[in-house]
């Protein structure tokens, strides 16, 4: 037996969470700090503080959007982000 909720829409596509035991995985926390930084948007307000010294006609990423992956990896406990 499984349930399912959906947790976020993102445009037209709905996120849902399956609570089966058929997959488990240990990334299912990724869509609630998803959740929490859209509510609180505290990735955002960090990033303004950071400088970008880069070109910008040569930045593909945003600082916001590389410190959201940094914080996302070290949440999730992958070791190799860390120094």
């Amino acid at each position: 037996m499984s349930a399912e909720n959906t947790v976020f829409y993102r445009g037209e596509k709905s996120i849902s969470v399956s609570f089966s035991a058929e997959g488990i995985s240990s990334d299912g926390s990724l869509v609630l700090l998803e959740k929490l930084e859209r509510k609180h948007k505290l990735i955002r307000y960090f990033s303004t503080f950071l400088p970008n010294h880069h070109n910008p006609l040569r930045v593909s990423h945003s600082v916001e959007k590389l410190l959201k992956q940094r914080v996302f990896m070290l949440m999730q406990g992958y070791e190799d982000t860390c120094q």
